[in-house]
């Protein structure tokens, strides 16, 4: 199996559970909170990881004790941190997330030194990558780091996997060069500048994304699956019916799903598949759950049997 790298943010979450307000300019009271290493690359890494990938991770933290956490908790799954730069004179970035019912919300963002991140920094983790390897990139990524990246893996014919979040640092050239895209309802929305409003616009934008340069989208519609095109044609994806508990990194553990299997050399539909069952079960526990590779395969299977033909 080849090798995964994934490029983009390593933050501190802190999820905070039952807010409500105490009345006149008092801080808002939390029920309780869960504090664990994030960001959408480092949630990645560790799904892929736990999934079984020999995987590389390529980002930024402060010296401060939020990085030596996040650190230590990526090492420990078994990733190579080699990539991780500590930097001196910036925090480590973190999100404070409110969760309600199953949803979760950002109310504080502060990126740190995510935003330091360069190609100096990623370019000794990609120059002996393969067509064989995978990157994976968010669009987090500062924009012309992400180009620098973009143009790299088209060059050497490496696969790069694209999260476009947050769409506003999109840029055409980060399209052009993704084998593939993964955007959600809301990013399909700002990424084509309409609203979604039915299972119809749902195709539409697929087709959109793909016609601006996108080589293949995986466009994920939540409990409706997710729409598959590329030169094969459209394919929905079916998925799993769970009750939402906490959707942190659903789509991170998609991601990191959707590289394992690839890497694996399963095809686009099966890999499609293999992600909607990690998300489907991610999002069935609190905090970022990292589904392991025995229960996904079993669910996937289970999604094989609902495939639904093209149309």
């Amino acid at each position: 199996m080849g090798r995964l790298v994934v490029v983009g943010g390593l933050n501190m979450d802190i999820h905070l559970f039952g807010l409500r307000e105490s009345g006149g300019q008092a801080p808002l009271v939390a029920e309780g909170h869960l504090a664990q290493p994030g960001g959408k690359a480092g949630n990645v890494a560790r799904a892929a990881a736990r999934l079984g990938a020999e995987v590389t991770l390529v980002a930024r933290v402060g010296d401060d004790d939020f990085g030596q956490h996040c650190l230590e908790a990526s090492a420990g799954d078994g990733i190579d941190v080699s990539g991780v730069t500590t930097t001196a004179d910036e925090h480590t970035g973190f999100v404070a997330i409110e969760l309600e019912r199953g949803k979760h919300r950002s109310l504080v963002f502060s990126p740190g030194a995510n935003e330091l991140l360069t190609w100096a920094d990623v370019a000794p983790h990609v120059a002996g990558l393969t067509v064989a390897d995978v990157v994976v990139a968010q669009a987090e990524v500062p924009p012309e780091t992400l180009s620098a990246l973009a143009a790299a893996t088209a060059a050497r014919g490496v696969p790069l996997y694209l999260d476009p979040t947050p769409p506003d640092r999109v840029r055409r050239d980060h399209l052009l060069a993704a084998d593939v895209i993964t955007p959600d309802l809301d990013e399909a929305a700002q990424l084509t500048g309409r609203i979604h409003s039915s299972r119809l616009w749902t195709r539409s934008a697929a087709a959109e994304l793909r016609a601006a340069g996108a080589r293949r989208v995986l466009l994920k519609a939540s409990e409706d699956g997710a729409l598959l095109l590329d030169d094969d044609g459209l394919r929905e994806v079916p998925t799993a019916r769970v009750e939402a508990v906490d959707e942190t990194g659903a789509g991170d553990v998609f991601m990191a799903a959707l590289a394992v299997r690839r890497l694996e050399g399963g095809d686009w539909d099966e890999a499609a598949r293999f992600a909607n069952a990690a998300s489907s079960l991610s999002v069935s526990r609190v905090g970022l759950a990292l589904p392991d590779r025995d229960e996904v395969a079993a669910l996937a299977r289970e999604l094989a049997a609902a495939v639904r033909p093209p149309g």
